[in-house]
């Protein structure tokens, strides 16, 4: 009910914000099984941006920076939209443990492989967590291009490409194909911008 209600909400609001929104690609959204959802971040909104384009029936299982969290009032509103913490820079065994446990149990897994926002020019380095997650679960990486450009009431841009798996035979496969998986996953977002 929270997730209709909201959506609803965010749907007139961030339209206002920015009144013209393309989506590419929703068909490519999975409507059966889950999948590892991970688009580029620049920006506080993106997964609003995001959500809002993928249409889903719910709200996935969000991994967000754990600083959000400790705030007290906005902390119990993101845990009841789905939200977790990770504690970045560090190896957070928690998180993990609740990344695994979502997809095993059926639900969406929502990521930013960057780990952070990026802005046009600054580079860094891929996690490799949401590959991780999607080779031991065997389940699919939904890559998501959202608009970098952005300024009030510029239009607004949410590119879904098709989902893919890696391949099964890497599921322990060590951190440097890992990272492979990690930047070619990004490429994948970013071509997305580039050839919508």
């Amino acid at each position: 009910m929270i997730y209709k209600v909201l959506y609803a909400i965010c749907a007139v609001v961030f339209r206002i914000w920015h009144p013209v929104f393309r989506i590419k690609g929703r068909e490519n959204v999975p409507r059966e099984g889950n999948m590892v959802i991970c688009p580029n971040h620049c920006g506080m909104a993106d997964p609003i941006w995001v959500l809002l384009a993928l249409k889903l029936d719910g709200f996935p299982r969000i991994m967000a920076k754990d600083q959000l969290l400790r705030t007290p009032v906005l902390g119990a509103f993101l845990r009841k939209c789905n939200v977790f913490g990770v504690r970045r820079g560090q190896h957070d065994v928690a998180a993990i443990k609740e990344s695994f446990r979502a997809l095993r149990s059926g639900e969406n897994l929502f990521i930013f492989p960057e780990g952070t926002r990026v802005k046009k020019g600054k580079v860094v380095r891929v996690k490799t967590g949401a590959v991780l997650f999607a080779l031991r679960t065997d389940t699919p990486l939904l890559p998501v291009y959202v608009e970098t450009k952005r300024y009030p009431f510029s239009p607004m841009r949410c590119v879904i490409g098709e989902p893919y798996r890696l391949p099964p035979e890497d599921k322990k496969a060590p951190h440097e194909v890992l990272q492979k998986y990690a930047d070619e996953l990004m490429d994948r977002v970013y071509k997305l911008g580039e050839n919508a």
